[in-house]
């Protein structure tokens, strides 16, 4: 009796690994293509985050285009775009330690919500959302220490 649970066991354990291992490895999610039949998101200048988040994912995109992501160009570039350099935050684009950093982080405040956008700088993937404004006086969108944008 105890045998035939063992070999019960054993053979459930097994088909379930032969199972599993039969199971095809994730896709990698493909990414949206464009309509190319419809237009091009804009600024809507006075809009809300919200309404001007399909512009500022647009917008991060063309900087994932880029060979060089840096935390300048993508401003520059959000700023050539329309947005409000002075409602900016963005993060460093090397670490403590030199290295190009793997990521760069980069809001705009639209009253009290935040475009939140990131730039993976080896691959050029970008994701943007929008969410409340943080800290003591609800006035940042990045929380930590950002760079200075001072140019």
């Amino acid at each position: 009796m105890r045998t035939q649970r063992f070999l019960g066991s054993a053979l459930v354990l097994g088909l379930a690994l032969t199972l599993t291992a039969c199971v095809p490895p994730p896709a990698e999610r493909p990414k949206p293509t464009k309509d190319p039949a419809a237009p091009d998101p804009v600024l809507v200048a006075g809009g809300s985050a919200e309404e001007n988040l399909p512009f500022f994912e647009f917008t991060l995109d063309r900087v994932g285009e880029n060979d060089d992501i840096t935390g300048q160009f993508t401003v520059n570039t959000l700023v050539d775009a329309g947005f409000d350099k002075a409602a900016m935050q963005v993060s460093f684009d090397e670490t403590k330690t030199n290295l190009k950093a793997d990521n760069i982080f980069v809001s705009v405040r639209v009253g009290q919500e935040c475009l939140l956008g990131q730039v993976v700088t080896e691959t050029g993937e970008v994701a943007a959302t929008v969410e409340p404004v943080v800290g003591p006086e609800a006035n940042l969108c990045l929380i930590g220490k950002t760079r200075a944008i001072d140019w």
